[in-house]
């Protein structure tokens, strides 16, 4: 299949070689040798990941900032025309993607989601029904997760696997799917908030029981006292940029529409809904960095005999610019304050690791669409895709061209998904495929169509589409939509090629760094194969390559 030799070439040229990650006890437990010159290497690598941080963001906002973001982009090695190579950016692909170097047609974590047996559910990317959930407080009922589905190995997992004495691992989000794809197969404390419940859980695919640290901190720092405090402006409103009413055109229920915004949802919800408001603030980027530096502490992170790993992936930009579209002062005012939160965590770095002794590459896993009924005032060509009906446009279609069935199409994302051997009747009868094509070219908003097996690493328009399929996990056709078109019921989305999705900042800062603006070609899958360089790793899967001209020669 061209697919599929297409692939092969691709893994070819990035040199991949079988890898597992070792076992941290089995490492603990050797003697280390004299470890190399404290010069040679960082003594902790840092890798940040704003969910939905736009690239332009920083060009629109950087007035705005004064401390960490700040010092990141004036201090730092700063690529301004970093982009994502394939098509679907969401949250799981850009997290693995930053993780271990390369892209969903090799890692598999193709979305956030994505339809499993015989098309009668879908799964999360990271679901684990063999593993279960640790909570650090009242008892969860969801479905475990794991790195079971990532099918490359991270940088932290290669760290693990070939430097000594081995790193100390650890990975934090309100996102299992964030945390786990930063962190790999073996973090030694990896923890998330959970989705359903609320509360902060670990899995036995990583521990057998919760760090007590973290424990500690919870009981210092309860979320109890989090919830209900009330955000507003940070600034005076005449220092943001655009009109406060322009993105608040549409109404999310859990956040009032107006500051000041009070952190908890409306009292009715079930189970984890309640925090959800206070997830989309500010307040839940200062307590991940809070857990964050408890780790510093509690693991002694950048100050043992090798190189260590923290990964922190900030979430609330994501949640707010979901809920507010990216013109919005929200999304403005989590990031003002998220620049103070990362001055703090450098300056405890400067104390406790050393300036200069430590690296940071912070990335994005997307940016996000303008709002689509915003485009619409103006004057453009803007909307939202009617998924379910474009799902239902394909039965009919199914019926009349294979005769009565249950076909269940469904449609998540950019990916249309097929009940098993229904792709390969169409195969077999061109007309009725032609007349499937057709259905899901018909909707509005809809772009252009592609066949699975249409998608090449070689055709300008069909590579970012096959650089994001997994067989098995990806959908047999793929859509492409117009600009300022989204697939959801969000204010705001993200998840297509437009560049307003694959556009995001890809910075570099510390150990090894030449500070500058560089306008090459790059990528966030850019960001593993450099760490990897400075800290002496090879990544066997990586398709990035080391962003050489901000490297200062040793």
């Amino acid at each position: 299949m061209k697919q599929t030799a297409a692939l092969a070439l691709l893994l070819l040229l990035a040199a991949i070689t079988p890898s597992a990650p070792a076992s941290a006890h089995g490492a603990a437990a050797r003697q280390a040798p004299s470890a190399p010159a404290a010069s040679s290497k960082p003594k902790l690598i840092v890798m940040l990941s704003v969910d939905q941080m736009r690239g332009d963001y920083i060009d629109k906002f950087r007035h705005q900032w004064t401390k960490g973001l700040h010092r990141l982009v004036t201090e730092g090695a700063w690529f301004r025309d970093a982009n994502y190579p394939y098509y679907t950016t969401v949250t799981c692909a850009g997290h693995a993607s930053i993780g271990t170097g390369t892209v969903p047609a090799v890692h598999g974590m193709v979305a956030n989601t994505w339809a499993d047996r015989n098309n009668a559910r879908t799964v999360s990317c990271t679901d684990d029904e063999t593993a279960k959930l640790i909570p650090y407080a009242a008892p969860v009922t969801s479905v475990a997760h794991s790195a079971n589905n990532l099918m490359a190995p991270t940088l932290s997992d290669e760290m693990r696997y070939q430097s000594w004495p081995a790193p100390r691992v650890v990975g934090i989000s309100l996102k299992a799917r964030s945390a786990i794809n930063l962190s790999g197969h073996r973090p030694d404390v990896v923890v998330w908030l959970d989705e359903r419940d609320g509360g902060w859980v670990t899995s036995t695919a990583f521990a057998k029981a919760p760090a007590r640290f973290l424990q500690e901190f919870f009981a210092k720092h309860s979320m109890t006292e989090e919830m209900g405090r009330t955000w507003n402006r940070s600034m005076p409103a005449d220092q943001y940029l655009y009109e406060y009413s322009k993105e608040n055109r549409r109404r999310t229920p859990h956040a009032s529409v107006e500051f000041p915004h009070v952190t908890r949802g409306r009292g009715d919800e079930v189970g984890g809904a309640i925090t959800d408001a206070w997830e989309a603030s500010p307040y839940s980027d200062a307590y991940l960095n809070a857990m964050a530096m408890a780790s510093l502490d509690a693991m002694k992170l950048g100050r043992g005999a090798g190189t260590d790993f923290l990964a922190i992936s900030f979430s609330a930009l994501d949640l707010t610019g979901h809920s507010y579209g990216p013109l919005s002062h929200e999304v403005q005012d989590v990031l003002f304050r998220l620049d103070e939160q990362i001055g703090l965590l450098l300056d405890k770095l400067d104390r406790d690791v050393g300036r200069g002794q430590y690296v940071v590459g912070l990335s994005a896993d997307h940016g996000v669409a303008p709002v689509p009924e915003a485009m619409k005032a103006d004057g453009f060509d803007a909307g939202r895709v009617a998924a379910a009906a474009m799902g239902q446009a394909v039965d009919a279609v199914l019926a009349r061209e294979l005769g009565p069935g249950s076909y269940r199409t469904r449609v998540l994302g950019n990916d249309v998904y097929l009940n098993d051997g229904i792709y390969a009747k169409l195969l077999q009868n061109p007309a009725a495929m032609e007349a499937v094509l057709g259905a899901v070219r018909r909707t509005e908003g809809v772009f252009r169509v592609y066949r699975k097996d249409q998608l090449s690493a070689t055709d300008p328009l069909t590579r970012q589409l096959f650089l994001s399929h997994y067989e098995g996990r990806s959908g047999d056709i793929k859509f492409l939509l117009r600009a300022y078109w989204i697939n959801s019921p969000s204010t705001s989305t993200h998840g297509t090629g437009n560049r307003y999705d694959t556009h995001v900042p890809v910075l570099l800062y510390g150990f090894g760094i030449k500070k500058g603006e560089y306008l090459e070609p790059s990528a966030p899958i850019d960001l593993a194969p450099t760490l990897a360089f400075l800290s002496g790793v090879t990544l066997p899967n990586a398709m990035g390559r080391v962003l050489t001209e901000a490297l200062q020669r040793r």
